[in-house]
């Protein structure tokens, strides 16, 4: 009997421990369920706040950069952005005793606006959503700008993007183009980039009711690269007359009647074996004066295709050689920076493409790198000159990646205008 009951207290004994190792089992488990949940729940709160965060530094963004040129970035640095975040943290946690958190790390490497990678994924985004500069607002004449603007200032021309970057137009593979058929439509395509050229900035001939700016010559400055108005149009207007110049001669070679026709005075001026060499620079000549004669014609605001035929061939032999006034027009209208009149020869048939779209044939011989360096550079042309004396394209972002600690754990996050 006193073995049953010494047995009876030992399972007693089994169960209270075996009751006791349970229930720490479950409080543990209780204990961990809690905390995890109390973790989750710190988690969702940090991601949740976090991306607020972010997102409201990029509220930020410039609203006279965005309105004039469609592109979204807010200035700063990455000390001063690191500071703002802190300040939300500051002001979302300091009451809160089961939250632990340093302060905020961030880095805006990668989104420099000053990158041209970073500014050509902007300019791709406002071209598909099809977004205009804003409206021109209502100019007194005293307000209008000077024709011919320039820039010298040295401390100025250092601070822009394509400071130090040359790069040559390379019209040789657009004439191959031209040959084969290719037309300016086909030439210029959809390049987002050039589409944006033509919507946001000014050239000789076309203002595009755009608002105030620097320069007139703006579509001149991103195929020359010369910071003068004046300078800009001189250039760009020898690389049309360069285009034109290789495109005429090409209409004269494959034209029978003319080249037997240069052979012709060539023969009288020079008999005998030199005369295929007269021939040539006959030819030369002749293509040379044709695309003077269509450089006016596209500055009168008329066409001039880029192949050319019989009908639309303006000078002959004669208006190159010799003084044909009967053939020369006399413009009413003052074209040239001389203020005299222009004088040129009208085909018989005015058809092709206009000033605007030789430019943009001369753009697709501009490397695009260079093309995004020079809109940098107009872009902050201009806004120093309306807007901010200060204003400096690599001061601005188009996105931000930071992390928070938050007891003990690490947090990050990326934001930026996609």
């Amino acid at each position: 009997m006193k073995d049953l009951s010494i047995g009876f207290k030992n399972k007693k004994g089994s169960f209270a421990v075996f009751a006791a190792m349970a229930f720490s089992a479950v409080l543990i488990l209780l204990l961990a369920v809690l905390k995890s949940s109390g973790d989750m729940a710190i988690s969702s709160v940090v991601q949740g706040f976090g991306s607020l965060w972010g997102k409201s530094i990029l509220s930020e963004y410039d609203i006279y950069l965005k309105e004039r040129y469609g592109i979204l970035a807010f200035y700063g640095n990455e000390v001063a952005v690191a500071e703002k975040l802190d300040m939300y943290m500051d002001y979302s946690f300091k009451d809160k005793e089961y939250l632990n958190y340093k302060k905020a790390q961030c880095t805006l490497e990668g989104y420099d606006l000053a990158e041209t990678d970073n500014l050509k994924k902007q300019i791709e985004d406002i071209i598909l959503s099809g977004c205009k500069p804003a409206e021109k607002e209502s100019k007194t004449q005293e307000d209008e700008p000077s024709a011919q603007r320039y820039i010298r200032s040295p401390w100025i021309l250092k601070s822009l993007p394509s400071c130090g970057k040359t790069e040559k137009t390379y019209i040789s593979g657009l004439i191959t183009k031209i040959k084969a058929g290719v037309g300016a439509k086909e030439l210029l395509g959809n390049l987002a980039v050039d589409k944006y050229i033509f919507t946001f900035f000014k050239d000789y001939m076309d203002s595009r009711d755009l608002s105030d700016t620097y320069f007139n010559c703006e579509i001149e400055y991103i195929i020359s690269g010369k910071p003068s108005d004046k300078d800009a149009k001189r250039d760009t207007e020898k690389k049309i007359k360069n285009l034109r110049n290789m495109l005429n001669l090409y209409y004269l070679y494959t034209c029978p009647e003319k080249r037997e026709g240069a052979m012709a005075l060539a023969s009288v001026i020079t008999p005998g074996p030199p005369a295929a060499l007269t021939q040539a620079v006959i030819m030369e000549t002749w293509a040379y004066a044709e695309a003077e004669n269509d450089m006016k014609i596209l500055y009168d605001k008329k066409t001039v295709p880029l192949l050319k035929n019989d009908s639309n061939w303006a000078l002959s032999l004669e208006n190159v050689f010799n003084t044909d006034a009967e053939s020369i027009e006399t413009l009413d209208k003052d074209m040239n920076e001389n203020g005299g009149q222009t004088r040129y020869v009208s085909p018989q048939v005015i058809r092709g493409e206009n000033y605007a779209e030789y430019l943009g044939v001369i753009l697709c011989g501009v490397p695009e790198e260079t093309k995004l360096l020079r809109i940098m550079d107009l872009i902050q042309i201009n806004m120093k000159y309306l807007y901010c004396g200060y204003f400096s394209m690599s001061d601005y972002y188009s996105g931000l990646k930071y992390s928070l600690i938050v007891n003990g754990r690490e947090y990050e996050f990326e934001e930026d205008y996609s």
